[in-house]
C-alpha cells in the first residue's frame, strides 16, 4: 500500500511539473517597458530628429528637444503599467524599434498599438525613403506605422518580400487619423525553432505622426 501511494504521488508530481511548464509564459524582457527605458530593444533613426522613446505622460513629450512644437505631443497615456514606447519627432524621418525573438515553442505574440496622426490622410507606399548616412529623403508622401516579423539577417530597412516573414500590423490609406490603444495578436508557431526579428517602423514626411507600442509579450498558443 505504501508503494502504491508513493507511485501515485510521484505520477502526480510529474503531471503537475509538466502542466506548470506548459502554462509558464516564455520570457520577453522589458516587453512592457516598465524598466523606464528601452533595454532589450534596439533602435535606429533616419532624419534630422526623432526616435523611439519611453514615456509616462501622454501630454508631455519624453524629450522636448525632439518634439515638434507646431504639432504638440498628445497621445494616450501608457495603456498598460506606467510606461510605454512612442515615437516623437521635430522633423520628417524613419524610426525603427526592434528585437530578436527565439521562438522556442508554439507562442502567440501579443501587443498593444496606437497612433496619433497630425493630418487626416494616411499614406502607405511600400517605401521607407532613402538614407545616405547624413540625410533622409523620400520621393513620395509616406506616413505609416507598421510592425513586421523579418529575417534577422536582413537589413533593418528591408521591405523585400523574401525578408518580411509576416506583417503583424500596418496602417493603410483610408485608415482614421488616430487609433486608441488596440490589442493585436499573431501566431508565431510557424517559426518554432527559429529566431525572428520583431520590427516596429514609423515613417513621416507630411506632418508629425506619433506611433506607440506597449505590453509586448509571448503566450502559449491555444
Amino acid at each position: 500500500m505504501w508503494i502504491a501511494l508513493v507511485v501515485v504521488a510521484a505520477v502526480a508530481a510529474v503531471v503537475l511539473f509538466v502542466s506548470s511548464g506548459l502554462e509558464d509564459q516564455p520570457p520577453l524582457s522589458n516587453g512592457d517597458f516598465e524598466t523606464g527605458g528601452l533595454s532589450g530593444w534596439s533602435t535606429e533613426s533616419w532624419g534630422r530628429t526623432g526616435d523611439w522613446l519611453v514615456y509616462e505622460d501622454g501630454k508631455n513629450p519624453p524629450n522636448p528637444s525632439l518634439s515638434d512644437v507646431d504639432s504638440p505631443f498628445d497621445v494616450p497615456d501608457p495603456p498598460q503599467g506606467q510606461y510605454a514606447a512612442v515615437t516623437d519627432m521635430e522633423y520628417s524621418g524613419v524610426r525603427f524599434l526592434y528585437r530578436d525573438i527565439e521562438v522556442t515553442g508554439p507562442w502567440t505574440l501579443h501587443a498593444i498599438v496606437f497612433y496619433e496622426h497630425g493630418i487626416e490622410t494616411i499614406y502607405d507606399p511600400l517605401c521607407f525613403g532613402n538614407f545616405n548616412g547624413d540625410a533622409w529623403f523620400a520621393n513620395v508622401r509616406t506616413q505609416q506605422f507598421r510592425i513586421d516579423l523579418v529575417d534577422p539577417q536582413a537589413p533593418i530597412y528591408s521591405l523585400e518580400a523574401d525578408d518580411i516573414l509576416a506583417t503583424v500590423f500596418r496602417t493603410q490609406s483610408g485608415d482614421p487619423p488616430s487609433l486608441e490603444p488596440t490589442p493585436v495578436t499573431f501566431d508565431l508557431s510557424p517559426w518554432e525553432g527559429q529566431t525572428v526579428r520583431l520590427r516596429a517602423t514609423q515613417v513621416d514626411n507630411a506632418d508629425a505622426f506619433r506611433a506607440g507600442i506597449d505590453d509586448v509579450r509571448l503566450e502559449w498558443a491555444d
